[in-house]
């Protein structure tokens, strides 16, 4: 079990224990992280545990192993020195004033879903905000607040009743703050916009132990940061608000073609998605299977309209019939339940494409050729251009810090692996670099949710706002408190 101040007292502890004074703390805050003189005592983590609601998760407790898991098994042999399970802001506070004095760097935890483990360290504190989960509805002003920790089917579970939902993704258990801050993609994206799209506000602790609250008026640069600027670099978000949109019944489809049909498939989608309806959102899939089995695929939602009529506009763009048509229609929340369940933990390898335009027939060849080649090794691999027009595309640039407001399709580059091991992460990587080389001539960037890892160019996911960032990086976090997986 975590320490926690409770468990301190109960065990008569508290009053043998005597925090550190408080350094010097100027009127924006407390003083910068100093440069740490020795590594914390135990009587340090005790004295930070007196001060949590939540508790603190120290190597060698029950319930360490457990806690420091990410979703990806390939981080596992990760250990933090801390995790602090954050029960709400002041817990939030607590352990940055804490990593101040100490000198220790602090990665926020929310759904742990990073594919390049930006949310575990093996150097500093964890800080996890599941427990802070709530979802709320204000019916007056339209908007939900979303504990900073929560996940997307906390999110979508917690609005059904109120019949509404915000525009996210369809894992759910994808942390809601981790997907907000680098943008937000998903199902009702075409109709409301990006998840960053929909915030009017944010409460955030920043590197100076401040519990922020920042919207349009109150702090306008930390506001336009925070959406689509990438996660845990500027703070800790613990509570969004957001606009919500009505969800009552969805369509959903499948629609599966032979291989032979793909570049038409890949033609027709495309140009399917310069005229569909705002309320019409669909992602179209080359893979390659495990034993080398070639597919194509497109999935998609219509929100409270046509789903039969969509799919019939869709097959005569095309100009061929899918081999096998599924199509159903449910509650929106329980699609997205439906599509949530039994997520297990597994190994992912991602990447990405920005794409501004159509892709021409010879970028879709290229990219054809690169699924062919995973095929030929028999080796899973798989390439999903996913609607980026409608709501998306009429956010003005500069908006917020998502730069890719305005393109026409975003690709996710997918190996799925059975296990772990270094040799299948790599060999997974290098196929994705081999996709990055075929179509670059179409490519414009990279989407920051889908970062990969190793020395990359930062301008690929973050565009014409790089310089942008990087002065409020420097503004906010100026001693580099919060640890990301990259630089700006």
């Amino acid at each position: 079990m975590p320490l926690s101040r409770r468990a301190l007292f109960s065990a008569g502890l508290a009053g043998l224990i005597s925090p550190r004074p408080e350094p010097s703390a100027s009127p924006q805050g407390i003083t910068p992280r100093p440069t740490p003189t020795a590594p914390p005592t135990a009587a340090d983590w005790q004295a930070l545990a007196a001060g949590l609601e939540g508790g603190l998760v120290l190597p060698g407790t029950a319930s360490y192993d457990q806690t420091r898991q990410l979703f990806s098994p390939r981080f596992d042999g990760i250990r933090p020195p801390a995790i602090v399970r954050c029960a709400g802001p002041a817990d939030v506070v607590e352990a940055v004033r804490f990593a101040v004095r100490t000198g220790l760097p602090i990665v926020p935890r929310g759904g742990g879903h990073s594919y390049v483990g930006a949310s575990t360290t093996g150097t500093g504190i964890v800080l996890d905000v599941r427990p802070m989960k709530s979802v709320g509805f204000d019916a007056a002003t339209r908007t939900a607040t979303i504990g900073g920790g929560a996940t997307l089917i906390d999110v979508y579970g917690g609005l059904a009743a109120s019949g509404v939902s915000v525009p996210a993704g369809t894992c759910g258990s994808v942390g809601i703050s981790g997907l907000t801050c680098g943008g937000g993609i998903g199902s009702a994206a075409s109709a409301y916009g990006l998840t960053c799209d929909n915030v009017v506000a944010a409460d955030v602790v920043t590197a100076d132990g401040r519990h922020r609250t920042v919207d349009a008026e109150r702090e306008p640069e930390l506001f336009w940061g925070l959406r689509g600027g990438g996660g845990g670099r500027f703070g800790v978000v613990t509570s969004w608000r957001m606009r919500t949109h009505p969800a009552g019944t969805t369509t959903a489809y499948l629609l599966t073609y032979p291989w032979s049909d793909a570049a038409a498939v890949a033609a027709g989608w495309q140009a399917r998605n310069t005229v569909a309806p705002d309320d019409s959102w669909s992602a179209c899939q080359f893979t390659s299977d495990a034993v080398g089995a070639l597919s194509v695929r497109i999935g998609g939602y219509v929100l409270d309209g046509d789903g039969a009529a969509e799919v019939a506009a869709l097959t005569r763009v095309i100009g061929r019939e899918p081999a096998t048509a599924k199509v159903e229609s449910a509650p929106h929340v329980q699609l997205l339940r439906d599509r949530a369940a039994g997520a297990a933990r597994g190994t992912h390898v991602i990447g990405s494409e920005i794409f501004r335009g159509t892709v021409p027939p010879d970028g879709v060849n290229a990219l054809l050729t690169v699924l062919q080649a995973r095929a030929a090794s028999r080796r899973p691999g798989s390439a999903k251009l996913k609607r980026m027009t409608g709501a998306p595309a009429r956010v003005p640039a500069g908006a917020n810090a998502f730069p890719w407001h305005g393109a026409s399709s975003m690709l996710q580059w997918l190996v799925d692996l059975p296990n772990a091991d270094p040799a299948s992460v790599a060999d997974g990587y290098g196929w994705i670099e081999s996709g990055h080389r075929a179509v670059a001539p179409w490519s414009s960037g990279r989407y920051v949710n889908y970062l990969e890892p190793g020395p990359t160019d930062p301008a690929r996911y973050h565009g014409a706002h790089l310089e942008r960032l990087r002065r409020l990086q420097a503004a906010t976090d100026p001693n580099g408190l919060f640890r990301v997986p990259y630089a700006l």
